[in-house]
């Protein structure tokens, strides 16, 4: 499909922020008032829980206090991830019908041009379902994944990738798995995480922005322009962020399940044995999860 695209790329922002301006352009996008958009962001340590995960069992939110982390709540589904300025985060935000229907093939759609960029950069990642980008060998280790927003009239197909493991001790203090600190867990957890960084040293992420780019093309044609924020998307994003800060949509509903930490999983399986116990299987997200009125 040859659509035009705009591409913005914003400097390093709070996770309110660039939670918010997800948010922001989809409406602007679902509603015919702006274009299709790619999106990367830069994100200060931050804590991006699911629309339906448990709170005050995967979060501490002491310790992000201590270390300044910020805690925010996507409307995406899933499981926790933690986000700084070692990971590569893009959006996809385009009008419903621009892409398949199919939550798998959406999933795997996206997984693969970030694995075909990967690949050409010379990081040998490969596709795990439901929708993790992963290192096969010499056993398997988690280094990103995507995830969807689905709206009436639009949708967001959003992912990221490990560029340079760089605040490993924050992202053990800060997470929890229903409840238990993580530390203890430390060289387990070390063991099944993987970065681009560590089999191509001289990537830049502006480089790895640029062929995502072109593999987005190859693999689904369209044009690219360097854009900006409209003076609408400006003015509403403001409101969104203050919606994102409210402290009933942050801590939700106390019914909501432990999801755990999304780098920690594959298909709902722990790749950390010594998690078994606590958090033993939890089930990919639906198209019921990724969907919002």
């Amino acid at each position: 499909m040859n659509l035009e695209w705009r591409v913005l790329k914003i400097k390093e922002q709070d996770g309110f922020f660039n939670t918010a301006l997800d948010n922001t352009i989809l409406k602007e996008v679902s509603e015919g008032n702006s274009p299709p958009t790619i999106l990367f962001t830069e994100w200060r340590p931050t804590v991006s829980l699911g629309r339906n995960q448990n709170y005050s069992l995967d979060v501490d939110e002491e310790s992000c206090k201590k270390y300044g982390v910020d805690i925010v709540r996507r409307k995406s589904g899933g499981q926790a991830v933690f986000l700084d300025e070692g990971y590569f985060v893009f959006s996809t935000i385009a009008p419903k019908g621009t892409f398949s229907g199919d939550l798998s093939q959406l999933r795997k759609f996206f997984c693969d041009i970030s694995i075909g960029t990967l690949n050409e950069l010379g990081v040998p990642a490969s596709f795990h379902e439901p929708d993790n980008i992963i290192i096969e060998k010499p056993y398997k280790r988690t280094l990103g994944n995507s995830g969807q927003i689905i709206r009436r009239d639009g949708l967001i197909a959003h992912g990221s990738v490990r560029y340079k493991l760089i605040n490993l001790t924050m992202m053990l203090d800060v997470l929890k798995v229903n409840g238990y600190k993580l530390q203890t867990y430390e060289k387990e957890i070390k063991r099944v995480i993987a970065d681009a960084y560590t089999y191509n040293p001289d990537i830049k992420k502006d480089h790895i922005k640029n062929v995502f780019l072109s593999k987005f093309s190859e693999m689904y044609g369209g044009t690219f322009s360097n854009g900006n924020l409209t003076a609408d998307e400006k003015r509403n994003l403001k409101f969104f962020i203050e919606e994102e800060r409210k402290k009933e949509w942050l801590i939700g509903e106390e019914n909501y399940p432990p999801k755990g930490v999304c780098y920690f999983f594959l298909n709902g399986k722990n790749l950390v044995p010594s998690l078994q116990n606590i958090l033993p299987y939890n089930k990919p997200s639906t198209i019921a999860d990724s969907t919002i009125n």
